[in-house]
């Protein structure tokens, strides 16, 4: 059923009516600008499958570095499994969807060390520098909140959850149920504790 309610302007001190509620347009607004909205499939039902999954010719994976993603421009990149950066990402990745039916996963590079590292800015709130991978010279990692303003929907909301994601694995290492160090599952979504079996 479909309630009218009042809604008082207080700069025109106008009466308008609306059906429905009135923060509905309002919301509508605010899904454009959250890192959700582009209409992604997540595959939560394949996140127990992953190994087959990256095993696919059309699998890609985005790449992050200290949390920061790897843009060409204004361009999220992609690579394939098989892509000599790949060389230095950890070995677990992250299964972040299905974009196009083709599986896309995110890996963490923070094990490699660019070359002529300043750390001065790293880890501030706003990181203005960028980093080069000998095998992406065209592309740069850069700080999300620098750049989020310049990505596509799609592409804000790949790295915003693949940083997330990571995020939670780098500081969520043990089992709160018995402190032992638990395992990355169901493509990075879950952490496993052999010693009691929490997750």
């Amino acid at each position: 059923m479909n309630l009218v309610r009042a809604c008082q302007h207080r700069q025109s001190e106008e009466i308008e009516l609306h059906t429905g509620p009135c923060h509905l347009s309002r919301m509508r607004i605010a899904e454009t600008v959250t890192f959700g909205g582009s209409g992604l499939d997540r595959a939560a039902e394949l996140r127990g499958k992953t190994e087959a999954l990256k095993a696919q010719a059309d699998a890609q994976t985005i790449l992050l570095w200290q949390g920061k993603p790897m843009i060409a421009g204004d361009t999220l990149v992609r690579v394939a499994m098989d892509h000599p950066v790949m060389a230095d990402a950890g070995a677990d990745l992250v299964f972040l969807g299905r974009e196009n039916a083709a599986p896309v996963f995110a890996a963490d590079l923070s094990g490699w060390t660019p070359e002529n590292l300043e750390t001065a800015t790293l880890d501030s709130f706003l990181d203005p520098s960028e980093q080069r991978h000998p095998a992406m010279p065209e592309a740069v990692f850069a700080e999300l909140r620098a750049i989020m303003n310049r990505l596509t929907a799609r592409d804000a909301e790949l790295a915003a959850t693949a940083k997330a994601i990571m995020g939670w694995h780098r500081s969520h290492r043990f089992c709160a149920r018995c402190g032992t160090e638990s395992t990355i599952a169901m493509g990075g979504w879950q952490r496993d504790c052999a010693a009691c079996g929490g997750h």
